[in-house]
């Protein structure tokens, strides 16, 4: 049974996937989100330009993020639509339509690779948006493929790691890992190396395979779920990992924050936490949206707490990103907030939509590119 990631609120009555708020909230003793309070904004943040995909991808546990490459950016929607925009205007270049998107996209720059529910791994031309090739992958897409050159990554919801050729999409190799009985919807993006496939598993293991032939090269198991019960027991890393100089972070639900060797698998550090959306990392240490909305700085070579903030308690965050002096999450009523990296400050916050974010937040170069649920997409700048 695979539990829509972003509803984690909800894990401890499976049966239930309704959203959380209101009576029902109160109703099945469920944390309501914080209100958000007033507070004295110390930077100003630009909304560059705004466009929509359409939505409903919370519906369908997509992951929907947004790609950059080649002065564009690019979304998919769950409607089928996938639509490249300048970078800097945001002026539509492309749109073309065609199967329920609910993975990715990724790009090289050159082509850009998205997952179709129904299994389909698709992909486009940069320039034009029609369709090079499609492969059919084991089961629905639901995390972003990864483009590297030559190859294309995709993981499947059934926890096989399929590898293609970035130019015709024959399969290379397919690496079954396999899923428990019970776990969170949604995976995790892999990491590409030179030589190497870093994949995290729903059974809180992170597999290294080799990139030529996907054999496995080590194994780090990363959370032991402890209970009596297989929701009690259950572990997951659906979030966003980051490779930084060498280290691999990962943090799951309930399998705690790891720092690890990227090319042994052999553990640094590890900290009691638990996360679904995921974390960031930079040299002034690593940043994670907790499961229970609050934003944790640890440092990098110990995992100590550096700071930790609580204003966006149960507030379902987005995989946090770096962007400057800033760390940054999106929340589920379609907030997005600047912390300050040294302290935890709160420095601004702003609104795009309604809805939640989930992974659709991604920084290059001095932008801030979002997507949330309901099909909003758009670009934000901080000014001086």
């Amino acid at each position: 049974m695979r539990m829509p990631a972003r509803q984690w609120l909800l894990v401890a009555m499976v049966a239930l996937l309704g959203a959380c708020g209101g009576d029902s909230a109160k109703k099945e003793n469920i944390e309501p989100p914080t209100p958000l309070t007033e507070f004295a904004p110390t930077a100003v943040v630009q909304k560059l330009w705004s466009a929509s995909v359409g939505g409903g991808a919370a519906e369908l546990g997509a992951g929907l993020v947004p790609a950059v490459g080649g002065g564009k950016v690019f979304f998919a929607g769950p409607g089928g639509d996938i639509v490249a925009h300048d970078v800097s205007s945001g002026r539509r270049l492309w749109a073309k339509k065609y199967e329920s998107f609910s993975g990715g996209p990724g790009t090289n720059g050159s082509i850009v690779v998205a997952g179709t529910i129904e299994g389909a791994l698709i992909a486009v031309d940069a320039e034009t948006g029609l369709e090079n090739w499609r492969a059919r992958m084991s089961s629905e897409v639901i995390s972003a493929p990864v483009v590297n050159g030559d190859t294309v990554v995709a993981i499947a919801n059934d926890g096989r790691t399929h590898a293609l050729k970035a130019g015709d999409g024959t399969q290379i190799w397919a690496v079954d890992r396999g899923v428990p009985l019970l776990s969170l919807r949604g995976n995790s993006a892999p990491i590409l190396t030179s030589n190497s496939v870093i994949v995290a598993g729903a059974n809180g293991t992170v597999t290294a395979l080799a990139l030529s032939d996907g054999r496995p090269l080590w194994e780090q198991r990363v959370g032991v779920g402890e209970g009596r019960t297989d929701l009690e027991r259950m572990i997951d890393i659906d979030g966003r990992m980051v490779l930084l100089n060498g280290d691999l972070f990962v943090v799951g639900y309930e399998s705690g924050a790891q720092a690890l060797t990227a090319d042994a698998g052999r553990i640094l550090w590890q900290r009691d936490m638990s996360s679904v959306s995921g974390l960031a990392a930079g040299s002034d240490g690593v940043f994670v949206a907790a499961a229970d909305g609050a934003v944790w700085a640890l440092d990098r070579r110990s995992g100590g707490a550096l700071w930790k903030n609580e204003v966006l308690l149960h507030r379902m965050l987005s995989v946090p990103v770096l962007m400057g002096d800033y760390v940054v999450v999106g929340d589920l009523e379609g907030y997005l907030h600047w912390f300050k990296r040294a302290d935890g400050e709160l420095a601004v916050r702003t609104r795009l939509g309604d809805s939640s974010f989930g992974d659709g937040l991604a920084v290059v170069d001095d932008t801030l590119y979002v997507q949330n649920r309901d099909g909003s997409v758009g670009a934000f700048r901080l000014r001086n």
